[in-house]
């Protein structure tokens, strides 16, 4: 299957700044906590590791970004944006960590850089700020979803193929033994009076681009 990351989908690049508009008076203050350049330069490292053609962002950019989210979400409810990402980030540790699967080097190395981030207690915006916590945390994710986006729909395949032998022969799924070899060869012999793979349409674990980043709700 093709895993080649796409990097000319709706959301990234094209599009990265679109969202991020900034407000007519310069912010830097969202909730109880004021936005660091220092903090900022370590969340552009992140970014420029997950993709170097990345731009940096600002914080007029990421703090006009939060103060969106908590004018939309005044109950302190989280964003669906927020939480689809921090969901995909469990997605993306489960396939870099499962030795069946073979994940791509750089599947492993993103998710290393994520992970990094999400645990670094001086990343942008305070992790337990109500609401805004983790947006920095899912804009990289975000981004490292667009790059990843075949090899994880893929992943999502193989889960199934997994899940569905393993109820059969009533396994556990790590009791099956499957690994990405066997999935590959089922799909080539049940698509092969098809034509090509990619002629038939795959569902996409990647959320739809329209609800990406700083479309907050």
């Amino acid at each position: 299957m093709n895993i080649a990351p796409q990097r000319n989908s709706v959301t990234f690049p094209h599009g990265f700044l679109d969202f991020l508009r900034v407000s007519q008076e310069r912010r830097h203050r969202i909730g109880t906590c004021e936005l660091q350049p220092a903090r900022l330069e370590r969340f552009n490292k992140a970014l420029r590791a997950i993709s170097p053609n990345a731009p940096n962002l600002t914080l007029d950019q990421m703090a006009a970004a939060a103060q969106r989210a908590l004018d939309h979400h005044r109950d302190g409810a989280t964003p669906s944006f927020v939480q689809s990402r921090m969901a995909a980030l469990r997605r993306l540790d489960g396939m870099a960590a499962d030795e069946a699967w073979q994940p791509s080097d750089e599947a492993r190395r993103l998710v290393v850089v994520l992970r990094a981030y999400r645990d670094d207690t001086d990343d942008l915006i305070p992790d337990a700020e109500p609401v805004i916590g983790l947006l920095d945390d899912a804009v990289l994710v975000d981004v490292a979803l667009q790059l990843l986006r075949d090899e994880l729909a893929d992943y999502e395949d193989f889960c199934r193929f997994r899940r569905v032998a393993a109820d059969f022969a009533g396994l556990a799924e790590d009791a099956t033994g499957l690994t990405r070899a066997h999935w590959l060869a089922a799909m080539l012999q049940a698509h092969s009076s098809r034509g090509r793979l990619d002629a038939t349409p795959r569902q996409q674990y990647v959320p739809d681009p329209r609800a990406s980043l700083f479309h907050i709700t």
